[in-house]
């Protein structure tokens, strides 16, 4: 019985309770996550040539490099068009640009002929 109380307390105390409880959802907001990054995010005729993503309890973080062929002004065009035209809000401060949309986030780091792109969630969990 200590021992029942002691993991309750402890799923109770980091959180983690809330993801057993709330699994769907989290899950849900995950594979939206994924289809963003798929729809949004990939840059035209690349080769993706790194993977850091990574998955949490409630989260993940889609970030993937890609070897580009154009120009960087020709990518930051091809964003700008395609991410303004589709909701996504232009970002400008010191760390360059990213762009957002409801509780997602693009970040777009350039080191050409590498491009670097990662989708985050910025949201609030809402009570979850």
């Amino acid at each position: 019985m200590k021992y029942i109380v002691a993991v309750l307390l402890f799923l109770a105390l980091t959180g983690i309770g809330q993801v057993f409880i709330n699994h769907d959802i989290y899950d849900a907001r995950k594979q939206e996550e994924r289809r963003m990054f798929q729809e949004c995010a990939i840059p035209p005729d690349v080769i993706e040539v790194g993977d850091k993503s990574y998955e949490k309890y409630k989260t993940i973080a889609i970030i993937k490099k890609y070897k580009v062929s154009q120009a960087k002004e020709q990518i930051e065009k091809y964003y700008q068009e395609k991410l303004t035209s589709t909701g996504w809000e232009r970002i400008e401060n010191k760390d360059g640009v990213h762009y957002r949309r409801d509780n997602l986030a693009i970040f777009i780091e350039y080191d050409m002929p590498f491009v670097e792109v990662s989708l985050l969630y910025v949201g609030a969990d809402k009570g979850l």
